[in-house]
């Protein structure tokens, strides 16, 4: 026990003093220069009040998500470091403290902003900086637990194969990030076709390379080495063969091709796939022959390899080919060596020790800056590699003094490197850039050292299988579920957009300036509300928690979805639901918490619904997880029907207004349970009853829909009821009862397959088990 709880306290310290110098980062990062600009304070806060809202365009669709992206990782290292391996209710209570904490960061460092003049403050950072916070937050209750497995992991005693493998995957996932950046995504036809006319689609191989023969040659080579080390890695697995290690590469270089289409600024060119298939077939070969020399033919598997000792010119091979990479540096950093000597020249370049770190990464775009971090450290984490290398292969009498000169190396080459740029009049000298390259040379330098310091070959721990982790129904391939799901939900709402049979209120959801980006936020705002109750209900917390969790996790569950429909779809639209704001509060507070109260409603009869179905299952509920819906739905009427900002809602309900409200609650949760029982895993002869239940469902829902809707609305100078205002195309054109109750058949079995298909992984999973948590309490 005390082993595990200084382990976690370890671990704890570890996040926080990361995250602590994550904040260091974002706050510096938002005030760079640090050109500071006096303000009266009153001024300062008038400026603020009065902050716009941007309508952002292609072209500023990056710096929104750049803000959200960089409040991620912040929110989830600090709940890291405040609840890793800490009881729930501690991890709720830091939940419950941090997110307004983001919140009040962002606004602090917006605010703060006024005083540098460089810096643009206005509200979509803030909305954006704060729903980081809160995706943060979720993604350490969602994925925390595994994300401190795999840090533990790397405690213990890993084979170099399995070394290489992890690396392979992480540098997969950075150049995957990269390709993609700046997030100027678009899936809009009309973009597509402005960037194939702007010249960024070349379908035309190396028919886009530059003049200049030295620089196309950069260029070629460049681009190839991106895909070695990938290959490299996979290759060292021991598992593959040089074919599929290059197929493997080459296919995920393509898939980037395709995925940069997608990018408005990024140019697609299938000259990349050449140069992928050269760099690959470089890494297969090179990690081949490292494999091979990692399993000697005839030598039995050694738990270690010991350090290879000096024999020749063989132990100072690495330090060779250091020297080499060294050349190789000077070259690309230093071409094409047009030295000016003169001592104005030099002098009006040592502005450069004035200024302070990041600051000439902060003048171009954020794509530009990532391109120059990663070009710097990742040119110079070969030569720590080479230099690791080298050093392990000396007898241990030389390897202080040489580790020494190693550090000397990294250290002052990259100075040397940026000193040469001063007398270069077409290059720019940072110290910044010094900091990067020492910091790639030195996560090169550990990184080989903690492989070459692996046992060669994997020992096995244990042979058994915990029979407790079994389970009875096969494990679900949930790979391709999200995309295939978001992929044909989108679809369907665009089509849905276009179809003139379709009610004009879905036809008008979609934004006409980015129709198919809007209808994939759609589609991930509904895959949003249809599986977070499901995971909320799955969590293996006390009752007594439970009870708490529930209200939270309600809010959460209606906050993120309020942001993902007001980007999908037009003002209008979340007015017709909800009412204008008819409160003077500031930006969309009102707007945002009269949807979380409308949301509030499917949310608890989702969660209740998947409840009563685990309940069938066997499972043993308390009554505390039934009836922790009922404050949820009464504080939900009071802020939908009672505190209403429009009618639009209420008058569709019939009249006393109360029992209509349990009668559509009862009418949702009919429907909601029909899609949780047809989701949920039950053996081959029992599937016909899931079917019998969705098809039972249809007339019990058709009653208590009946007896919740308004039977007749005079209102536009004619009279109909509230499923012919639903249901019929136009308000001109009211649609006949018996085809109005025809449509909502083919609805309500379409609606309880959509919900089935979204949730049923979410069913069949094995739910993550908790040492804090007693098993009676599930």
């Amino acid at each position: 026990m005390s082993r595990s709880m200084g382990a976690s306290g370890n671990l704890r310290v570890l996040l926080g003093w990361t995250a602590l110098l994550y904040t260091v980062f974002v706050v510096y990062g938002s005030l760079v220069p640090l050109k500071f600009h006096a303000l009266p304070w009153d001024e300062a806060v008038a400026r603020f009040g009065a902050i716009p809202f941007l309508k952002l365009g292609i072209g500023s669709r990056a710096d929104w998500v750049a803000n959200l992206l960089l409040f991620i990782p912040l929110s989830f290292l600090w709940l890291g470091a405040l609840s890793a391996g800490r009881s729930r209710l501690l991890r709720a209570l830091a939940t419950l403290a941090l997110i307004p904490a983001a919140a009040a960061l962002s606004i602090g460092i917006e605010f703060t902003q006024l005083f540098f003049p460089q810096r643009t403050v206005s509200q979509n950072d803030i909305l954006a900086e704060a729903l980081g916070g809160i995706i943060g937050v979720l993604a350490w209750w969602g994925a925390g637990g595994r994300f401190v497995d795999w840090l533990q992991s790397w405690r213990h005693t890993h084979a170099r194969a399995a070394l290489a493998e992890r690396l392979a995957w992480a540098y997969l996932a950075g150049v995957l990030v990269y390709n993609v950046l700046p997030l100027d995504l678009t899936i809009s036809l009309v973009e597509i076709f402005h960037k194939w006319q702007d010249g960024k689609v070349n379908l035309i191989p190396f028919g886009r390379l530059p003049g200049d023969a030295a620089y196309a040659l950069y260029e070629i080579a460049t681009d190839a080495l991106i895909w070695a080390p990938l290959a490299l890695l996979w290759r060292l697995d021991g598992t593959r063969s040089a074919w599929r290690a290059w197929g493997m590469t080459l296919a995920t270089a393509t898939a980037v091709e395709i995925m940069q289409l997608f990018v408005f600024s990024r140019v697609s060119d299938v000259t990349d796939l050449f140069t992928a298939a050269v760099g690959a077939a470089l890494g297969s070969v090179i990690g081949g022959w490292l494999a091979a020399r990692e399993a000697p033919a005839g030598r039995p598997p050694r738990a270690a390899a010991p350090p290879a000792q000096a024999g020749g010119a063989a132990g100072w091979l690495p330090f060779a080919l250091a020297a080499g990479w060294l050349a190789v540096l000077l070259f690309v950093f230093w071409f094409p060596f047009d030295f000016r000597t003169d001592g104005a020249f030099i002098k009006s370049r040592l502005d450069f020790l004035q200024r302070v770190p990041f600051e000439v990464y902060y003048i171009g775009t954020e794509y530009r800056a990532i391109t120059e971090v990663l070009r710097k450290t990742l040119f110079f984490a070969p030569l720590g590699g080479l230099l690791a290398w080298g050093v392990a292969r000396q007898p241990w009498r030389w390897r202080s003094p040489l580790f020494a000169l190693a550090m000397l190396v990294l250290a002052g080459m990259p100075a040397v490197i940026e000193l040469g740029q001063v007398m270069l009049p077409h290059k720019i000298a940072d110290t910044t850039d010094w900091l990067l390259a020492w910091l790639g040379g030195l996560a090169g330098y550990g990184m080989a050292r903690r492989m070459l310091r692996a046992p060669r070959h994997a020992v096995p721990v244990r042979t058994a299988v915990d029979a407790a982790a079994v389970s009875p129904y096969p494990a679900p391939r949930t790979r391709w579920h999200l995309p295939l799901m978001l992929g044909g939900l989108t679809v369907l709402f665009w089509s849905a957009a276009h179809a003139p049979f379709v009610p004009y209120n879905v036809r008008e959801l979609l934004r006409h300036d980015a129709p198919w980006l809007s209808a994939l936020l759609l589609a991930l705002a509904c895959y949003w509300l249809a599986v977070w109750p499901v995971w909320l209900a799955r969590r293996r917390v006390s009752g007594l928690f439970r009870q708490g969790q529930l209200p939270l996790g309600l809010l959460m569950y209606g906050g993120m979805a309020f942001l993902l429909l007001a980007a999908a779809v037009p003002d209008e639209s979340l007015y017709d639901l909800a009412g204008s704001p008819v409160h003077q509060w500031p930006g969309q507070w009102e707007l945002g918490l009269r949807w979380v109260a409308l949301l509030a409603v499917p949310g608890a009869l989702l969660y209740l619904a998947a409840q009563t179905v685990r309940r069938w299952r066997g499972r043993r509920l308390g009554a505390g997880h039934f009836w922790a819906v009922v404050p949820v739905l009464l504080l939900a009427y009071w802020g939908i029907v009672a505190q209403a900002a429009t009618d639009n809602l209420t008058e569709l309900m019939a009249v006393p207004r109360p029992l209509a409200f349990v009668a559509l609650c009862a009418w949702l949760y009919v429907l909601f349970l029909a899609a949780a029982w047809l989701a949920s895993p039950l053996p081959a002869a029992q599937r016909t009853r899931q079917l019998a239940a969705v098809l039972a469902s249809l007339p019990l829902a058709a009653l208590f829909l009946h007896l919740g809707l308004a039977g007749e609305i005079d209102k536009y100078g004619q009279q109909f009821s509230a499923l012919q205002f639903l249901l019929s195309a136009d308000r001109q054109h009211y649609a006949a009862q018996p085809v109005i109750w025809l449509r909502y058949s083919a609805l309500h079995v379409l609606v309880i397959a959509a919900l089935a298909s979204l949730q049923w992984p979410h069913f069949r999973a094995t739910p993550r088990l908790h040492s804090q948590v007693p098993h009676a309490s599930h």
